[in-house]
Formats: C-alpha cells, structure tokens, sequence
C-alpha cells in the first residue's frame, strides 16, 4: 500500500469546528541508525470514524525537528494541517504505558509489604520491653519481700519466695528472649524486601524515559470511512551512532582458517528508550555538506624589480579583487559549519550508501552507551606466515593474508585478534569491499628468534692512486626456530639505494634475494625461508657503495 509523504508546508486543511479530538500515542516501530543521527519512525493506530478529526500526540522528544518531520498515511485518509509545540504544550490525557503501570502498582505494593514489616517488628519489641519491665518489677518486689520475710518468717518462708521469684524471673527471660529472636528474623526478612523494593523502582525507573518538557504534534486528518487508521510519523534527531566491531579468530595449521565474528555497537541520547525496534544500520551520513567546495582563482601580479622592497598598498584593491581576496575565508567558514567531522568509526564510500537490517526486534535506551548486538559469523581463507625484521626487531611476528569472498563490503571498525584460542591484542579492519584482500598481523612468536651482526665494515680508498672512493658493509641475519612447527618467514631488511649516476650500490647476498622494492619500496629486499623446527636459517648479505674521489657520502 502506498502512502503518500506529507511535509507539514505543503497542506494545510483548516479542521471544522465540528471536528472530534482524539489523543493516541506514538510507538517506536523503525529506527534508521547514520553516524551521528537516527531516523525514528513511529507509528501510531486509531479507531476513527468517518469525517475529520483533530489528533493529538503528545511525549515526543523536547529536540524534535519540524524541518526533518514527516507524516504518512494509507489510501483513502487525507493529512491537513499539522502542528508542533515544545513550550505551549496543549493538555492531554495521561499516556502511561501498561508495563509502567504495572511497574508502579509492584513499587506500591512493596512499600506497603514494607510498612506492614516495619509495624510487625515494632509490636514484637513492645514485647521484649513488656517483659524487660516486667523483669525489673519482679525484681524490687522480691527485693521488698524478702525485708520482710527475714524479718518475720521462717526459712520455708523464704525459699519458697525464691523459688518463686526464680521461677518467675525464667519465663520472663525466656519471653523476652523468643520476642527479640522473632524481632531478628522480621528484620532480617525485612532486608529482603527492602532489596526487592529497590529492584522495582530500579525497574520501573529503566522503563521511565527521564522527565522533561517534551514536544506535542497536533494534526488534522480526514477519513472516507470508518475503520481502524496507523500513521507513520517520522523524524529525523541526533545524538545517535553505531560503529562496526569484530572478532577475529585465527587457526594456523595445513589448512589456516579466518573466523570473523560481527557485531556492531549502537548508542543513543535522543530522550526517549526505543522498545521492541527493526533496526537498520545506514552508512549514509545526512549530517555533512551535499555539494562540493567552490574553487576559486588566484590573483597574481607582477610588479618592477625596483619595486621589490616597497610594500603592496593593499587597501586600494578594486572590489572584484577584495571580494575575491575575502571569497576563500567565507567559503572557509560556511566548510566548517556545514560539515561537522564524522565520528571516528564512519565508513567512507565516497557516495556510495549500504544498509544493514538486525535480524528480529531489539530494545535501545536512552543514554545506554556501546550496547553491542551480534550479527553473524563469516568464515574465510587464510595464509599464515612469519615476518621478520631482524634490524628492528628480536622475533618474528604472525601475519594472516585473507580474501574478503562474502559478496559484501566489510566496514572499518575495531577487531579483537585471537589466534590458535588465545587472544593477543587489538586492531583496526580496514575497509574491505569485496573481493579484496589484505593482510594483518596477529601477535608474536616468541620461539622465531631473530639476531643481525655487522662482521666486517670498511671504507676507504682503492689503489695507491685513487680515483674513486668506496664503503662495504657485510651483515649476517639468522632465524632460529623454537616452536616446534615448521614456519614459512619472510625476511626484509633494508640497504642504502642511490639516485646519482655516479654513487653506485652493488649488492650480493646468500641465499639469493627473493624481492627487490616490493611494492616500489626502493631499498627493501626481501627473502622467501622456509625454516624447520629445532633449525636455523642464515642470510649472508654484502653492499657496496662507490663514488668519485672529492665528493662526501651523506
């Protein structure tokens, strides 16, 4: 069904004075996620009867835009005048959702669970103060008693007064003491439902979007028939962003695999939570400049030689040549308003827009930052070597090389590298399309180890009679293999190169070098080892450098 897009200038139906007003709420369905901005689309379904009717949809966010505000209804419902207030706002029927109100009648019914345990534990220490006043009592009366009975009475006398007030004293204590163990227990059951209170309002408090002013939509629609209507109201707001991350789990062996698990981490501030949403992920970015900067001459002069030392009086420029003069620093300005700097995880596909769907329906809050959700899981081939920088470096390092074959881009963002089970640092996945490949490296080898040594260095003059100057320079580089597997390194280390006709550089080395400049890298060589475990690999590597007598080396 299609439903034509409505802007809040372009119709405006005065509603008649007979028209019903009905007040809805909007529900989040869709939320388009971009760098930096979301597109919210809520829905809201009323019962409406033939004619025209006011609606009234109050609790949007306070920043909502009217700029980027747009309203979409089926066939045979016309959408008039449309309205958005932020400060006025009109007064409307409490919208509480049933989950809040269940929420709250759970806090409400605690507090009371709580008041009714405080009043129990109350009434059971007025027991234990009952008996404690009943103790002393028995006590000064016994005192007096027994005055009397000393003085007056016989010995029966006065042990039956003690074995009575002994007694008495007994079951006195003992009361006291079963009311004060009653009164621990209530307090300690009391514990339990002061936590339970607080989960509820915790709960209800996760459910509740902070208060504010918020912003009410009011508009007109017009009904052929009576029936039940859902109008899409969409709006563009910011303080929203999502960015791509990824596990990266390699197994070295015969047949090295690459398993890239995805996900993506999503955040949003727009003042409201978005509960039960389809999610869709946009590399667009709405929030930059739509059209490119203004190129513009420069004026050049040219003035005597004897001029030369005079300064130029700028202030008597023709117009055309100060508008000129002062063109660039506006156009400057308006860059640096129009076109914010794009958060650091934004892909970049020089106009090109992908987007993803999260499977099923998911819940955001507002203010919740980083909430990770996976997507999938990719599995890829792998080539897995040791690269070696004896100059630099005391061991060799892992390095994976892949093909991204998923027929889709892989975005740039964060990538926690495990290998062989053990997790070994972090890294950044560059942008991936595919079909392309790139490689990456996956931590140290510790049993790859790695020693440079300069046995023999000389320079000097050759002959008696020099003509031409000359620096040799022998390096010998070993890899030692301590792992207990077979590696395949490659070795790179560097010599200088020259770019006069008249220094020359003459090189030699044992085993022959594999690579000269890879990727146009003037001065690198590079060497394919094969090294067995419990061995070691030596790589013998000779240069000469000439140059005509009466010049320096630098």
């Amino acid at each position: 069904m299609i439903r034509p897009f409505l802007t809040t200038s372009l119709i405006a139906l005065c509603a008649p004075a007979f028209a019903d007003s009905i007040t809805g709420a909007a529900r989040v369905d869709t939320v388009t996620i971009y760098p930096g901005a979301a597109t919210v689309m809520r829905q809201v379904t009323l019962d409406l009867p033939a004619g025209r009717h006011d609606i009234t949809i109050p609790d949007l966010p306070q920043g909502l835009r009217s700029e980027g505000l747009r309203l979409a209804a089926p066939q045979g419902v016309e959408i008039g005048a449309v309205s958005l207030a932020h400060d006025r706002l009109p007064v409307t029927p409490d919208q509480t959702t049933p989950e809040i109100v269940a929420a709250e009648e759970e806090v409400e019914r605690l507090e009371g669970v709580l008041r009714e345990r405080d009043a129990a534990i109350a009434e059971i220490r007025l027991r234990v103060q009952a008996a404690e006043e009943q103790l002393a009592f028995l006590q000064s009366l016994s005192q007096a008693s027994a005055g009397e009975t000393l003085t007056g009475s016989s010995i029966a006398d006065i042990q039956a007064l003690a074995q009575m007030v002994g007694t008495e004293t007994l079951n006195i204590r003992q009361t006291a003491f079963a009311a004060e163990q009653e009164a621990q227990a209530a307090e300690r059951a009391r514990e339990d439902d002061q936590e339970a209170l607080q989960d509820a309002r915790r709960a209800l408090s996760a459910l509740m979007a902070p208060k504010q002013d918020g912003s009410v939509l009011t508009f007109t629609v017009e009904t052929a028939a009576a029936g039940e209507v859902t109008i899409d109201i969409s709006s563009m707001e910011g303080y929203a962003n999502w960015s791509p991350v990824y596990d990266m789990r390699l197994t070295t062996g015969d047949d090295a695999t690459l398993d890239i698990e995805r996900g993506v981490v999503v955040s949003q501030e727009t003042g409201q939570d978005w509960l039960d949403v389809k999610l869709v992920l946009s590399t667009a970015r709405p929030g930059e400049r739509i059209a490119p900067g203004q190129p513009w001459p420069q004026l050049r002069r040219i003035i005597s030689e004897d001029d030369l030392d005079r300064p130029i009086p700028l202030a008597r420029g023709s117009a055309p040549e100060m508008e000129m003069m002062e063109a660039p620093m506006a156009s400057i300005a308006a860059d640096a308003v129009a076109a914010p700097a794009p958060f650091k995880a934004t892909a970049d596909f020089s106009g090109a827009t992908v987007s993803y769907t999260y499977p099923g329906r998911v819940d955001i809050r507002n203010g919740v930052e980083d909430l990770r959700m996976p997507l999938d899981t990719l599995e890829l081939d792998a080539d897995v070597w040791a690269e070696a920088v004896p100059s630099g470096d005391q061991i060799a390092y892992r390095m994976a090389e892949f093909t991204n074959d998923t027929q889709e881009v892989l975005l740039p963002g964060q990538a926690m590298l495990i290998a062989d089970g053990t997790m070994i640092g972090f890294s950044n996945l560059p942008l991936l399309a595919a079909g392309a490949d790139t490689k990456m490296g996956f931590g140290p080898l510790d049993g790859l180890r790695l020693t440079r040594a300069i046995p023999n260095k000389s320079e000097g003059d050759v002959g008696v009679f020099s003509s031409s100057n000359r620096l040799t320079e022998q390096a010998v580089m070993t890899v030692e293999n301590l792992t207990g597997q077979t590696w395949d390194v490659l070795l790179r280390d560097a010599i200088p190169y020259s770019e006069q006709d008249d220094l020359e550089v003459d090189v030699t080395a044992s085993p022959s070098i594999t690579r000269r400049a890879p990727e146009d890298q003037r001065g690198i060589l590079e060497w394919d080892l094969t090294v067995p475990a419990g061995e070691k690999q030596e790589v013998r590597l000779d240069y000469t450098l000439t140059w005509p007598s009466g010049y320096v080396l630098r």
